[in-house]
């Protein structure tokens, strides 16, 4: 009997242990999915080879973009460049700097920055060039210039005296008075072109010259209608005239004076 009841305990005890552990042997033996054991896949770089030349112009500054009326060297923000180099009174240049720390470092309502030129920047100059035929694509640097207003404007103003000053560009067409009418008509043509882009114009008049077609002798008549002509012809330029009186003889050595106004 003893023998039996103590059968009946150990037979309760391992019921009891064997539903307290069966969750746990389930989820050990349960079968996951195989995705759960797969590594994540990682994407392949793909490297392709890029020349010396193809880097350094990634690396080149992006100028600031202007209006096609923007006329002039480039000034201060407009240069648009991240760096440049400052060239000194005595042409010697500064190491390469900020556009922006440059502005900052100069007193801006007395002057301004003006690029006056462009060279290779010297981390790259002593990279081999171009081959013959090629394009030099090493990245460039603005070279830049502190001006003084005061002096620049003062200068600006001497130059445009100078060209309102400076006398205009004088052409010479020459007529026979018994020049063939294709030949005259030529001419004419010739006149009206030179006064179109603001030349002044001498017409001379003279006798018949050697490989011109010759037509009869004019009279007088025939004479001041040629002189009208020329002026008719002046006149269809905008702003021409006869700025000073002919001088010579009808029908011998003349000369007649045009210039249009710009």
């Amino acid at each position: 009997m003893r023998a039996a009841a103590h059968l009946a305990r150990l037979n309760s005890i391992a019921e009891a242990l064997w539903r307290v552990f069966q969750p746990v042997s389930r989820l050990q033996t349960a079968v996951l999915p195989q995705r759960a054991f797969q590594r994540p896949q990682i994407p392949k770089l793909q490297y392709r080879h890029v020349s010396f030349h193809a880097r350094v112009k990634r690396r080149q500054p992006i100028q600031a973009a202007t209006s096609p009326r923007d006329t002039g060297p480039l000034r201060d923000e407009a240069i648009g460049a991240q760096l440049i180099q400052i060239v000194n009174a005595d042409k010697s240049l500064q190491p390469p700097r900020s556009l922006n720390d440059s502005l900052a470092s100069i007193n801006r309502q007395t002057y301004f920055l003006v690029q006056v030129g462009e060279k290779i920047h010297p981390r790259y100059e002593n990279q081999p060039g171009p081959e013959e035929g090629q394009q030099d694509i090493r990245p460039r640097i603005p070279v830049c210039k502190v001006i003084d207003k005061g002096s620049f404007r003062l200068a600006e103003e001497a130059k445009l005296k100078s060209k309102k000053n400076a006398s205009p560009v004088t052409k010479e067409v020459e007529i026979n008075w018994g020049m063939a009418e294709n030949d005259f008509k030529h001419r004419l043509e010739r006149l009206k072109k030179f006064l179109d882009q603001g030349k002044r114009v001498e017409i001379v008049f003279g006798r018949k010259r050697k490989g011109w077609m010759q037509r009869k002798d004019v009279t007088d008549r025939e004479a001041k209608s040629i002189l009208e002509q020329v002026r008719e012809a002046a006149g269809t330029v905008e702003g021409a005239r006869e700025w000073k009186n002919m001088e010579g003889q009808v029908r011998g050595a003349l000369v007649m004076f045009f210039e249009a106004k710009r």
